[in-house]
């Protein structure tokens, strides 16, 4: 499925932090999250279509290679789905043998390799037709465009009287973040600590994709370790560090697609199937206005 990586918007974090740190739990409908996720990474396209300044044949191009992209993923997801029932028939006959502590049969670890092996090809073979498509792409891009899609980094609103797409890498927002935990005074951050660690967690998970699990422990230690860290410098040691810092602390949260990553971009972004959609329509309004042109 996909999966995107990028630095996401963080103004829903900071609101959260500027309604107050030490307030009740806030939830949040699902289906809403999932409209609101989903609204989002279609923004985000627009922004690079605009951005790319792609012509007619491009986006034609582009839209071909989605939409095969895109049949390359349900014949794999149909794969899968047709060999779910052997597999979870395999697994069961494993832990039904270990659950009684006894040797598994021959017979039956080679019937699960096989199922293994058969979904691991199916897999590969995706994964090499998608790629063949993002070279296609890159090869139909310009110099300048290639440049662009290197340095996008998606964003909701664009940035205005720049030359790049995307948004820059701008923490400001993580940074008076980090103040305010500065401001905390001891005595309270310390009893407070879990609460504080609790709601700065639920805030940033809102940027996850859905289909994403992450090791909610594991991230409230990575941000304690940066508020701790924050806390024990002066303020000069802060006032260099505080840029590190703020990085530091959304790292984990960043989708997996590196900055610089030409071919993982074009499959993430260019080749997802929520592009479809939008170059259908771009297509259509431009191929209406150059009719109209006399």
């Amino acid at each position: 499925m996909e999966k995107e990586k990028i630095l996401i918007s963080w103004l829903v974090m900071v609101f959260f932090l500027n309604i107050g740190l030490f307030g009740g739990p806030t939830k949040f409908p699902a289906e809403k999250l999932e409209k609101a996720e989903q609204l989002q990474r279609e923004i985000r396209l627009l922004n690079l279509i605009n951005g790319l300044d792609l012509t007619q044949e491009q986006m034609e191009m582009i839209l071909r290679s989605a939409e095969e992209s895109k049949k390359l993923r349900e014949r794999f997801i149909a794969t899968l789905l047709y060999q779910q029932d052997k597999m979870e028939e395999s697994l069961k006959e494993i832990k039904s043998y270990l659950g009684e502590r006894k040797e598994i049969p021959p017979d039956v670890v080679q019937n699960y390799r096989r199922l293994d092996k058969e979904i691991k090809k199916a897999r590969l073979e995706m994964q090499e037709s998608v790629r063949d498509l993002a070279r296609q792409i890159e090869e139909g891009l310009e110099s300048h465009q290639i440049f662009q899609l290197q340095e996008f980094i998606p964003c909701i609103i664009p940035p205005k009287g720049e030359a790049r797409i995307g948004q820059a890498s701008n923490y400001k927002g993580q940074i008076r973040s980090l103040e305010r935990i500065r401001r905390i005074p001891s005595r309270l951050y310390q009893t407070r600590k879990e609460e504080i660690l609790s709601r700065t967690l639920e805030a940033m998970k809102i940027h996850v994709p859905l289909w994403v699990d992450i090791d909610e422990e594991e991230m409230k230690s990575h941000i304690q370790a940066v508020y701790d860290e924050t806390r024990r410098l002066d303020d000069p040691e802060f006032e260099i560090q505080k840029k590190r810092l703020a990085e530091d602390l959304i790292s984990p949260f960043k989708p997996d697609i590196p900055a610089h990553n030409l071919a993982r971009k074009i499959e993430g972004f260019l080749l997802s199937p929520e592009i479809i959609p939008i170059l259908e329509e771009r297509i259509k309004v431009d191929g209406s206005n150059a009719r109209q042109v006399p």
